[in-house]
């Protein structure tokens, strides 16, 4: 199974990342990703067998009790790779630090069984499509709102179908504030 440890989003966050999306779709070209997927990865472990979800899963509940739930405010957009066929996605303006300790927390954790970063810099982001061309784009403002992060879930997703799925299979909240 093809997993992954997200941070979970608040839905005035996802409100704005969706009408953000909505925007963009009139002047970007690409895969566009629904709503109901919108995250922001924290872990990505690819395939692993299912036997070991249940060690993945305490390690990511011991991750979350370190850390404490914090605020964030969505900030800019930004791309992964050529503007012909890039990644575009949205950041975040507030909380960077707070983001960075909960990535390095799980990480740090999921150590124990082996696992490490795939990237030295984490960058904490939403992605809103894929294959996106912006070359020459004028790229709309970004909708903002803030919210609190709280809790962080492992995933599993099936790509095996039309549509791309997201199933959680355990969540962790992280200590109130």
């Amino acid at each position: 199974m093809r997993l992954f440890i997200a941070a979970e989003l608040p839905p005035q966050i996802l409100e704005a990342l969706s009408e953000t999306s909505a925007s963009l779709r009139d002047a970007v070209k690409g895969r566009f990703v629904g709503p109901d997927l919108f995250h922001v990865t924290l872990a990505f472990l690819g395939e692993r067998p299912a036997s070991e979800v249940p060690a993945i899963c305490d390690l990511m509940r011991v991750a979350c009790v370190e850390q404490p739930a914090f605020k964030t405010s969505l900030g800019d957009l930004g791309t992964f790779g050529r503007a012909s066929s890039a990644v575009l996605w949205q950041g975040f303006s507030e909380g960077r630090k707070s983001w960075d300790a909960l990535a390095q927390s799980v990480w740090g954790q999921l150590s124990v069984l082996g696992y490490a970063p795939e990237h030295s810099r984490f960058v904490p982001h939403v992605t809103l499509a894929r294959r996106a061309n912006i070359q020459g784009l004028h790229i709309p403002m970004p909708h903002v709102d803030r919210g609190i992060i709280d809790s962080v879930a492992l995933f599993s997703s099936d790509l095996s179908g039309p549509r791309l799925v997201y199933e959680p299979l355990d969540c962790a909240r992280l200590r109130e504030a």
